[in-house]
């Protein structure tokens, strides 16, 4: 009867055992980690397939010369000031043009078709269209910026307000709330999931049009420092700015957003 007790504890440890491993195989880490590794050993293989690939070892070493030679700080501080500038104008304009969309039938029929159309110019004409307008330069980066981030702002917003009780938004009204308090208190707390997608697709995108304005027009930057590369024909050099592009996106959207969202759902995650 001992041995028999024995053996099914036996059992039942190697059954949570083998569980745990499941869970850890099969957890969302994981699954992370599968995809970077699947993604080197591809980029390997097309390394040797292709002579004008460069390898990770090539772009390593590339990397480490422009650290050396302190061009990544000095290039990325003047990308993230234009960065910076184009996203914040463009939540702040988008912000408000989102909400007023979203309250007033007027508005929205006034503004749908820029946003529409917005939404359908590529981040690459932007660039091309903010050189021609102001050269070489802080502004052509900042403006295509704010026009390739801001009308997913707006749509994202405009969106959530719809969504807001439309009795919550008739009562405050014929109690005579303020039009600020409404904003503030009602509309503003219930569209702060539809906000941060708005914010989150704002810097993602606008990443992508502050590089391009700065490698077709550019007087410094990240995109600068990739063009300068490319036209050399060093290829190694071009992907380890291609590569660093990456990291800063990934690692400011899963720093930033990820723990934004987890704190602005909270009230959510611990409903369920």
């Amino acid at each position: 009867m001992t041995a028999t007790a024995t053996q099914r504890r036996s059992s039942e440890e190697q059954a949570s055992g083998t569980s745990a491993w499941r869970r850890r195989v099969t957890s969302e880490p994981a699954a992370r980690v599968t995809f970077y590794i699947t993604a080197f050993l591809i980029w390997v293989g097309l390394a040797a397939m292709f002579v004008r690939v460069p390898g990770p070892a090539a772009v390593t070493a590339s990397l480490v010369k422009e650290f050396s030679r302190g061009e990544v700080f000095s290039n990325f501080a003047d990308t993230f000031y234009r960065f910076a500038v184009g996203v914040f104008l463009s939540v702040v304009v988008g912000l408000a043009i989102g909400v007023i969309m979203g309250m007033s039938g007027l508005a929205r029929a006034f503004f749908e078709s820029p946003v529409l159309v917005g939404l359908s110019i590529p981040a690459i004409i932007w660039a091309f269209l903010t050189v021609m307008w102001f050269g070489f330069g802080d502004t052509s980066p900042i403006v295509t910026t704010f026009l390739t981030a801001v009308p997913f702002v707006i749509i994202n917003v405009a969106q959530g307000v719809q969504g807001v009780s439309r009795d919550l938004r008739d009562m405050s009204s014929s109690y005579g709330v303020p039009l600020g308090r409404r904003v503030k208190d009602l509309i503003l707390p219930a569209v702060a999931g539809y906000v941060l997608a708005g914010v989150r697709f704002a810097v993602i995108i606008g990443w992508n049009g502050v590089l391009l304005a700065e490698w077709f027009g550019g007087s410094g930057g990240a995109g600068f420092r990739a063009r300068y590369w490319y036209d050399a024909n060093q290829f190694a050099g071009f992907a380890a700015w291609v590569i660093l592009f990456v990291i800063v996106i990934v690692v400011l959207d899963q720093l930033l957003f990820e723990r934004a969202a987890r704190r602005a759902f909270r009230w959510r995650d611990a409903g369920h």
